[in-house]
C-alpha cells in the first residue's frame, strides 16, 4: 500500500504533459544538440513546437533567439537565455511546457570551401590577363582550408589581375547564395627556369647593327656570357670599340643605335 501511495504522489508532483496542463498553451522540445543553417536562429530552428493555436505556433516558431555560431563552430544556448527571450517578446514562460537541457549545443551547418576550384578560377583569370604560359605559374600562397555556410558557391574577381614581370596578384571573393563569405589575395609567380647561356665570354659572334632601318653585320668578340634577351658587352675589332648588344640567338647579338 505504501508503495502505491508513493507512486500516486510522484505522479501528482511530476510536471504534466504540455497541452494537458491547465494554463499551458504550447509545448517546446529542444534536444541537447541541434544544427542551424542561417546566421541568426529562431525558436522554430531548434525546437519541436506543439500548439493547438496556429497563430501562437507561428509566433513561437518565428521568435528570434540570437546569433548563430560561425560556420562549422558551436555555441551554447541555455534554458535561462530562452526564458529571457520569451519574456522579451511578451510570452509568459509559465504558459509553456519546456523540455530542454540546461544548456544546448548549437552547431552551424557548414561546407568546406573547394580550394581546387578557387585556384582553377583564379588561374583562368590570370591566363586571360597574362597568356597561356600563366597556366604553369606557381601559386605562392595557397589558401588554408575554410568552412563556409552551405549553399551554391561562386567566385568573383575584384578588379583586374595585377601582373608584373614574372608575377601576378589577384583578389577573389567567395560568394555563397550571392552573399560574400570569404576573400583571398592570391599571388602567382612564373617558375624559375635554369639560365641557359647562348653566348659565352670569348666567343666570336655575329653582330647585327640596326640604325634607322639600315642593318649592318660585323664580327665581334663577346666580353661576357649571356642568355637569350640578356645584354652583353661585345668588342668590335674593325672599330676597336666595345658595344652593348642584346643576345638574339646562339652566336648572334644585336645592337640598336
Amino acid at each position: 500500500m505504501l508503495g502505491l501511495l508513493w507512486m500516486a504522489l510522484a505522479r501528482l508532483t511530476d510536471e504534466p504533459t504540455a497541452l494537458a496542463h491547465d494554463g499551458v498553451d504550447a509545448s517546446l522540445q529542444i534536444a541537447a544538440e541541434v544544427a542551424v543553417a542561417s546566421p541568426r536562429f529562431r525558436l522554430g530552428d531548434i525546437a519541436t513546437i506543439e500548439c493547438a493555436d496556429p497563430q501562437l505556433r507561428e509566433r513561437l516558431r518565428q521568435l528570434e533567439l540570437g546569433a548563430s555560431p560561425l560556420p562549422g563552430q558551436v555555441r551554447l544556448f541555455t534554458r535561462a537565455q530562452l526564458i529571457t527571450r520569451l519574456r522579451q517578446h511578451n510570452i509568459e514562460p509559465r504558459t509553456l511546457h519546456i523540455e530542454m537541457p540546461d544548456a544546448v549545443r548549437i552547431r552551424r551547418i557548414a561546407q568546406a570551401l573547394d580550394l581546387t576550384q578557387l585556384e582553377k578560377y583564379a588561374r583562368e583569370q590570370l591566363v586571360q590577363a597574362a597568356g597561356e604560359a600563366a597556366r604553369e605559374w606557381t601559386l605562392e600562397n595557397p589558401p588554408a582550408p575554410t568552412a563556409i555556410p552551405e549553399g551554391a558557391v561562386e567566385f568573383r574577381l575584384v578588379g583586374a589581375p595585377r601582373v608584373a614581370h614574372g608575377s601576378a596578384l589577384l583578389e577573389v571573393v567567395v560568394l555563397v547564395e550571392g552573399q560574400p563569405r570569404a576573400r583571398y589575395l592570391l599571388r602567382f609567380r612564373m617558375p624559375n627556369k635554369p639560365r641557359q647561356l647562348t653566348v659565352r665570354s670569348g666567343d666570336t659572334v655575329q653582330v647585327r647593327v640596326v640604325c634607322d632601318g639600315v642593318v649592318l653585320e660585323v664580327r665581334g668578340v663577346a666580353r661576357a656570357s649571356g642568355a637569350l634577351d640578356e645584354t652583353v658587352p661585345v668588342y668590335i675589332p674593325d672599330t676597336q670599340k666595345t658595344l652593348r648588344a642584346q643576345v638574339i640567338d646562339t652566336g648572334l647579338v644585336e645592337v640598336r643605335l
